[in-house]
């Protein structure tokens, strides 16, 4: 299955230019906006949003000069065909990178990984409840149009009936992506930990990755720990769940009690 993926991408041209590219392998409600964000202010690196959502072509920081780079149709016919256009569009930068998940397109997902052409980073959530618990806080209040954060004092009812059939979910789509990233080569994949998001060191190490030198790496990590980039991780599950009892009790029966405070 892997094998006649990748061969059905093998005729898509090469990117246009020797700058860094990165793509960002994550699932909804892991801190990847952030990511996103945080990335796209570091000088001379574009990073753009979920450019594959098969909703809409979501570039969240670049106003394209060419308007065909939105049409869906056109971005679906030609996957690589519209990265290359886009990335044109985007003009002079150092490193350029975009976010897909898995749901986005499986194919995509196994070219990025098996392509020496990008750089991955991997960005998971290690606590699955509370990642399930912003995703249907976000559902509710954008209805999926929107990942922006939902108020910390937020809450809701969970339904104990589907809990661990969601988590299950959860789990799967994460063995998607790490099923894919065995195709990368030594060197080219990143790991990063919600928890661990915004740590000066840690993002020192991620900018290097990405290309960015030792030095500017460094006093950009350290200045943006603090500010207008510094990371807020939110409310734990205890503050979201109305029935959080009902879930511990739940849970507590399962391999996920480790979830649980």
């Amino acid at each position: 299955m892997r094998r006649s993926i990748i061969i059905s991408f093998s005729t898509f041209r090469p990117m246009a230019s020797q700058r860094q590219h990165f793509v960002i392998l994550s699932l909804p409600r892991t801190g990847s906006t952030y990511l996103v964000d945080y990335l796209n202010a570091v000088p001379g690196v574009k990073c753009l949003s979920e450019v594959f959502n098969p909703e809409i072509v979501l570039l969240r920081h670049h106003q394209p000069s060419d308007a065909t780079i939105t049409d869906k149709d056109l971005r679906d016919n030609d996957p690589l065909g519209f990265l290359y256009r886009l990335e044109q569009d985007v003009g002079s930068c150092e490193a350029f990178g975009v976010k897909l998940f898995p749901a986005h397109s499986p194919k995509l997902l196994h070219y990025f990984c098996s392509s020496t052409h990008w750089k991955k980073i991997f960005l998971w959530r290690d606590n699955i409840l509370e990642q399930y618990i912003s995703f249907l806080l976000a559902s509710e209040r954008y209805g999926q149009a929107s990942w922006e954060r939902v108020a910390d004092d937020a809450r809701l009812t969970v339904s104990i009936g589907t809990l661990i059939d969601d988590l299950h979910a959860v789990e799967k789509s994460y063995i998607e992506i790490e099923d894919s990233l065995v195709l990368a080569g030594p060197g080219d994949v990143f790991t990063l930990e919600y928890e661990k998001m915004g740590q000066s060191d840690v993002m020192e190490q991620l900018l290097r990755f990405i290309g960015i030198g030792e030095a500017g790496a460094r006093s950009i990590a350290a200045s943006c720990a603090s500010g207008s980039h510094a990371f807020d991780r939110g409310p734990r599950a205890a503050d979201r769940i109305a029935n959080y009892s009902d879930v511990c009790a739940l849970l507590r029966r399962t391999r996920f009690a480790r979830l649980i405070a």
